[in-house]
């Protein structure tokens, strides 16, 4: 194991300073399209409001695809100009660890991104009681103060972060992380040669995305179906891509 986290933290460090880019360009965009949100308004309004008809999500959709970019990116380098990729296949690990590592590292870029978005939006609330606090006085402030539980009610994009019910939340963290999973399988599939079968199942992907979180009026059976689909598809392209590393098919 220790040579499983030595190999994580490899990854994980050549994610950092491009994942440190990808971060920094998604605060100063979404502080910048607040702000100006918030400067044109007056009187109170509601975080809801301002978060979703304010820009901040379109923003985190760019930096969370920049982000599934640079997993595929990544894997990508081990082959140009350095070619690595045959150094890491051949350490004396199992090749499913190094398959594995690029995963979780992954994972990791991908739950500090969260963690980074779910920080803008402690500095948008208080921002927001900043300026309540300058141009209307206490009385605004009070009602400013349950605004940022209320927000995870009505807007769209906090209740995809924070949805408030266990079956929403399988629903988001397979979805968010699946994506991860899938774009990584995809990379490796596209450095076998099988560029048709690494498009076919990044647009499925996307497909199921789009119907399980934009078309959500759905039958009960229709549910399950999707609920199903949404756990086992990125737990398969998990598995295939293990396969992939362990048959030592991914040679670029």
């Amino acid at each position: 194991m220790k040579r499983f986290y030595t190999l994580l933290k490899l990854e994980y460090d050549g994610l950092f300073f491009p994942l440190c880019i990808i971060v920094a360009a998604m605060a100063v965009l979404q502080l910048g399209l607040y702000v100006r949100m918030l400067q044109g308004t007056e009187g109170h309004v509601p975080l809801a409001h301002l978060i979703d008809a304010g820009g901040i999500p379109i923003a985190f959709a760019i930096a969370f695809v920049c982000l599934l970019v640079l997993v595929a990116a990544r894997l990508a380098m081990n082959y140009t100009p350095s070619k690595s990729m045959y150094a890491l296949l051949t350490l004396p690990i199992k090749r499913w660890h190094v398959y594995m590592a690029k995963l979780a590292s992954s994972l990791l870029a991908g739950f500090m991104l969260l963690v980074v978005q779910v920080v803008l939006l402690m500095a948008f609330h208080a921002l927001a009681g900043m300026r309540d606090a300058s141009v209307h006085g206490g009385y605004e402030i009070a009602r400013r103060h349950g605004d940022l539980y209320l927000s995870m009610l009505y807007s769209n994009f906090l209740r995809m972060l924070f949805p408030p019910g266990w079956f929403a939340r399988v629903f988001f963290i397979f979805g968010y992380g699946g994506s991860i999973s899938v774009m990584l399988f995809c990379a490796a599939k596209f450095k076998t040669g099988n560029t048709h079968a690494a498009i076919a199942t990044a647009v499925g992907w996307l497909i199921l995305l789009m119907h399980s979180f934009v078309l959500t009026d759905y039958s009960q059976f229709f549910g399950i179906v999707r609920f199903v689909l949404i756990i086992g598809y990125p737990i398969s392209a998990c598995i295939e891509g293990i396969k992939l590393f362990e048959k030592g098919e991914v040679t670029g």
